[in-house]
């Protein structure tokens, strides 16, 4: 093992040192070893290279060649995780994970397969899509096992190696990633795959929540978001995992919108920037429609309240989900706060009410601006050109973050002394009424002397209860 240690590289590698390291360890090992999965997939359509490497080895365990790769760079020695049967190793930027070619058959009532060693072929033949099967020698040769990944590659079709019925049968995850596939690459489903996925939809209940919410993940943050959501739609999977979108099919809205509350829906995750927080927002910001939805006599649509009863189901929806607390917090407050930029106008918003708005939204005033933007967007609200206008008018009134960051002008122990009283619940009140006179306008943002002398204009409240 000693000779074919290499100088250990600079920090900053390139692919072909990795890809260079890899070969060179399984030739002086004797590994047969294959580049497999999406790295093969996204380096034969041309894209950015990436910089997670799967790698196949056959009739052996694939540690000792991880091992030597990583020892060629000075990195940690590999990791193995047993419940996949991986391994791998990190280095900066990169993830090499290897696997040994396996032959897999699923108990019904799980998605854990019992494993035995296999050939290539078996390898190949157990992946969820021919385009995700595809592999290629050390040496840059493709292999096409299933003789149709590269035409399905070309062609843009998500197609299982096996009929889609077994495939997703025998690991009900496949579903969720054909809609996160679909929603990231672009592709469309090959014939036959909705109606095999429609039929073992259920089956997804034995899936954990952790794993479902991964491909969600991933699939939000990905280049066709709502096209993904549409799978789950039509394969029947989206009564498990966000049953609560369902009653906005078929619910019109009037006014400026074109489409019903669903579709909607989905154009505004589309227009969404493509970070995590965001988009979830925009699939959740009407999340409240359905409920609050009543048809007026005079055939309007009206939707009281939603954006509070939405905030409060897009909390319950996200801890089911298992988002942390930070996000539930940040996707739940945009929901909640998503009409107010939607209604400004010039006319009627005084800087107190844009004040308020800088406050409320805080550290998501970014995030709350491309909401709306991604909501107008999705309907025919002609709001853009205010939009701009009230992200213009937010960075005037909080020029060097004096309103987003303010700071009580007075501490608690300021006001104890102006009182002359002792802590209590009083202390909080006295605070959020100088917060309140800050946000109005009265007193200056910092303005410890301008608090002082607003309180002794309202000097009850230091007195009071």
């Amino acid at each position: 093992m000693s000779g074919m240690v290499r100088e250990v590289r600079p920090a900053t590698l390139a692919l072909e040192d990795i890809l260079e390291a890899i070969s060179a360890s399984a030739t002086a090992l004797g590994i047969e070893t294959y580049l497999v999965g999406g790295f093969v997939r996204d380096r034969l359509l041309g894209g950015p290279p990436s910089k997670d490497i799967d790698l196949v080895t056959v009739d052996v365990d694939p540690m000792p060649l991880l091992a030597a790769v990583a020892s060629s760079f000075g990195w940690h020695p590999p990791e193995r995780f047993e419940r996949f049967g991986t391994a791998q190793i990190r280095g900066p930027g990169f993830v090499v994970e290897g696997v040994r070619a396996r032959a897999e058959r699923y108990d019904p009532g799980s998605r854990n397969p019992d494993v035995r060693p296999g050939t290539l072929e078996d390898d190949v033949m157990r992946r969820d899509f021919t385009v995700n099967a595809l592999c290629q020698t050390l040496e840059g040769r493709v292999i096409d096992i299933t003789g149709q990944g590269l035409a399905d590659l070309h062609a843009g079709t998500l197609r299982t190696p096996l009929d889609p019925a077994i495939t997703f049968a025998e690991d009900p995850l496949r579903m969720y990633r054909a809609a996160r596939f679909v929603a990231q690459l672009g592709f469309a489903l090959a014939p036959g795959t909705v109606e095999a996925m429609r039929t073992h939809a259920e089956r997804t209940t034995i899936l954990s929540v952790e794993r479902i919410s991964d491909e969600l993940r991933r699939l939000l943050i990905s280049r066709h978001p709502g096209a993904g959501i549409n799978v789950l739609r039509n394969a029947g999977l989206l009564e498990y995992v966000l049953p609560e979108l369902l009653p906005a099919i078929g619910v019109e809205q009037g006014g400026f919108h074109t489409f019903d509350v669903f579709d909607h829906t989905v154009a505004a995750v589309d227009a969404a920037p493509s970070d995590l927080i965001t988009r979830t927002a925009a699939l959740l910001h009407d999340i409240g429609k359905p409920p609050t939805h009543v048809l007026a006599a005079e055939g309007k649509h009206t939707f009281y309240d939603h954006a509070q009863v939405g905030a409060d189901m897009a909390r319950d929806i996200l801890t089911r989900w298992r988002f942390s607390n930070d996000e539930i917090s940040a996707v739940s407050r945009l929901v909640r706060l998503h009409l107010r930029p939607i209604q400004y106008e010039r006319e009627t918003f005084s800087d107190k009410a844009v004040r308020r708005l800088i406050v409320d939204s805080g550290e998501l005033r970014a995030a709350l601006l491309d909401l709306a933007r991604a909501d107008t967007t999705a309907s025919a609200y002609p709001t853009l050109a205010e939009l701009d206008e009230l992200e213009d008018r937010m960075n005037r009134l909080d020029e060097g973050g004096a309103v987003s960051a303010m700071r009580d002008p007075l501490t608690g122990d300021q006001l104890m002394v102006m009182a002359g009283r002792g802590p209590g619940p009083w202390v909080g009140r006295v605070k959020s009424a100088i917060r309140d006179a800050v946000v109005d306008g009265t007193i200056a943002p910092g303005d410890s002397e301008g608090a002082r002398a607003w309180l002794d204009a309202h000097r009850q409240l230091l007195s009071g209860d």
